[in-house]
């Protein structure tokens, strides 16, 4: 790599987190110094973390284009990183409002030191970034395609989580808005794994939309796997509690006991799906 090459991504990533920090502070309605080193505010850290890895997984597809001359990269790096941040602030914004129809004021919670609330936000962030990375990196320079699959896979990380949400006997929304985090941590997790799978599905060079969305249903379907992961794999084999359809040890851990090493466990046991599904896909 030489010397111009390092310093043309260090210049775009530098500048491209300080106009994400710049927004994020514009969302969150405050400023973030104040809430990090006055306030301490753990929950709007823990956000912010997840927005900064969001950025970082947006950009990556954009610095690896093809290069011209040094600022017209930097230029258009720039440009095309700022329009990546925004669809998936937008992206971050649709499903928070999903959330709060349901009862969860992600920004309101998180502004009040709401832990839990600062996972489920880093998740969100995360998950959306995967989602608008997948559709940069199949971008082939029509925009009307990458529009209409990033709107799908939205749509899928919405109607998914919501659907996933009924595998639990408890209200994953009421106990994250409570303030648990083993409960956060499990539905941090799920959203992340989702979003790797759908942003996996949007991803790759258009040939058209019927070979697209044969491909981006197929992943979907695959989405379903998460269910005998939760119940078999991670509440059977690793736990070691038996095996049960639906509710068991895994949700008492949770939604009673608040046990942070079971919501940390099913939270892997999702990822580490996705992560297997995507590579042998």
């Amino acid at each position: 790599m030489t010397a111009s090459t390092i310093a043309f991504v260090i210049l775009s990533v530098l500048l491209l987190l300080f106009i994400a920090r710049l927004l994020h502070q514009i969302v969150l309605g405050k400023p973030v110094t104040e809430m990090l080193i006055q306030a301490d505010n753990r929950a709007v850290a823990i956000a912010l973390g997840g927005f900064i890895l969001g950025v970082v997984n947006v950009i990556i597809p954009v610095l690896s284009g093809e290069g011209h001359s040094f600022w017209r990269d930097v230029t258009g790096v720039i440009g095309y990183g700022l329009g990546g941040i925004i669809a998936m602030e937008i992206t971050g914004r649709i499903f928070a409002f999903y959330i709060r129809s349901s009862g969860l004021n992600l920004r309101s919670e998180c502004l009040n030191g709401n832990v839990a609330a600062g996972i489920v936000s880093a998740a969100e962030y995360l998950a959306a970034s995967f989602i608008v990375a997948g559709a940069l990196t199949g971008d082939s320079g029509a925009v009307i395609p990458t529009l209409v699959f990033w709107l799908a896979g939205i749509a899928a990380l919405v109607i998914l989580s919501h659907l996933f949400r009924y595998l639990t006997a408890y209200d994953d929304i009421e106990e994250i808005r409570k303030g648990n985090v083993a409960a956060a941590l499990g539905f941090g997790g799920l959203l992340i794994a989702i979003g790797t799978m759908v942003g996996f599905a949007v991803a790759g060079e258009f040939t058209g939309y019927a070979a697209g969305f044969k491909g981006f249903g197929l992943m979907i379907l695959a989405v379903l796997v998460f269910y005998p992961v939760r119940q078999i794999v991670v509440q059977g084999l690793v736990l070691g509690a038996g095996l049960k359809l639906r509710g068991g040890v895994l949700d008492r851990e949770i939604s009673e006991d608040r046990n942070l090493g079971a919501g940390l466990l099913e939270a892997i046991g999702y990822y580490a799906t996705a992560l297997l599904v995507t590579r042998v896909f």
